[in-house]
């Protein structure tokens, strides 16, 4: 190949890397992305076996799928002292009869009186509300996963309902609350809200027709008649209700069921009742005044029947109580002795089967 031919190739070459270059898309310089600032957080301690103190204005559930009940919070004196309310977990094995502090990396802030539910579908422990000694109604929602042993911050809840319970819906999937108050109007809340922890939002449903207002009132879920009870409301002349309602998520209305003339219970402040699954029946115990009473309601037939086992927890309210599935047995643990603000720090397992009480505290 001569000279010449050899440079007019070299000149091609040249022109054609020169036009591609200048025909190709223009690709953007990258952005430098600057590091991510991580806040430091604290690490999660062993859980510890031991004994929860004393305290009140609690809550109970039962994990059903860890075989676990668990608690958070409480409160052991006035609610206008900082030291009497708390941020512990505890998780109790009613087999082996032990408590274990649970110790989360982190938590909620203390408290007593929040809203308290197990949603089975999405294996956690939803906590909404409570109050602490600066605040009157908070509107957090939590859910704790006991497997991971971590709380997790979720949707904000309806404000200004303190003392609204919650019960789980397992048929709807959804965390049903009901009631509260309303410390800025001095006023019983009657309004149903509904959360969904799949997408981390709260609904209100607003029935037509709906019970009284009312808080730290009797619920529970009735799986069999797929209802949520609630009973103790205060209607609007600060007379207590003495009928049991039941919500129906799926038509979105509450039906009253008034007493009939058979024996029923009077209406007591701050009672607890669970609905006891294999007897088919709800069970009522405690509140004020009358706080030694054991109910059992029947929602096939509308009636009650009163309980009286030889022993019981004696006088007390604003306690906590929880069905255990696996052992069939109700599980009671705290409260306040009746009109007053002495704790207490007992656990005690109710057998529908031979109605009896038995205290199992091992708190040293």
């Amino acid at each position: 190949m001569n000279n010449s031919r050899l440079f007019q190739r070299i000149v091609l070459i040249l022109m054609v890397v020169i036009l591609s270059t200048a025909c190709a898309a223009p690709q953007p310089s990258p952005t430098p992305i600057p590091p991510t600032s991580v806040p430091p957080t604290a690490t999660a301690q062993p859980p510890i076996e031991g004994y929860p103190s004393a305290r009140a204005a609690i809550s109970l559930v039962y994990d059903a799928e860890s075989d676990r009940v668990i608690t958070f919070g409480g409160q052991s004196g006035s609610y206008e002292l900082a030291t009497s309310f708390n941020d512990e977990t505890w998780s109790y094995d009613a087999t082996a009869n032990k408590w274990m502090q649970m110790k989360p990396a982190s938590a909620p802030s203390i408290r007593s009186s929040d809203g308290f539910a197990y949603d089975a579908e999405s294996d956690r422990v939803i906590l909404f509300g409570g109050l602490d000694y600066k605040t009157f109604g908070l509107t957090d929602t939590w859910a704790y996963d006991y497997n991971t042993n971590t709380w997790n911050e979720m949707a904000k809840g309806p404000a200004n309902h303190l003392g609204a319970r919650l019960a789980y819906d397992a048929e709807s999937d959804r965390i049903i609350l009901f009631g509260g108050f309303n410390n800025k109007t001095s006023r019983y809340v009657n309004e149903t809200w509904a959360f969904d922890f799949n997408i981390n939002k709260w609904t209100e449903m607003k029935p037509q027709k709906r019970p009284p207002g009312g808080n730290f009132q009797a619920m529970t879920y009735d799986s069999k008649a797929d209802r949520v009870l609630t009973w103790g409301c205060i209607d609007e002349n600060g007379v207590g209700d003495e009928s049991i309602w039941a919500y129906d998520f799926n038509t979105n209305t509450w039906t009253e069921m008034k007493p009939g003339n058979e024996v029923y219970p009077a209406w007591k402040d701050f009672p607890q009742m669970v609905y006891d699954a294999k007897a088919d029946r709800t069970i009522l115990y405690g509140g004020n005044p009358g706080g030694t009473e054991t109910w059992a309601f029947d929602y096939n037939t509308n009636t009650w029947i009163k309980l009286e086992p030889t022993e019981n927890p004696g006088g007390i309210e604003e306690h906590a109580m929880v069905y255990n599935s696996s052992t069939d047995r109700v599980i009671l643990f705290g409260g306040f002795l009746n009109g007053t603000e002495t704790p207490s720090g007992e656990t005690w397992i109710y057998d529908f089967n031979t109605n009896t009480w038995t205290n199992v505290s091992s708190e040293p």
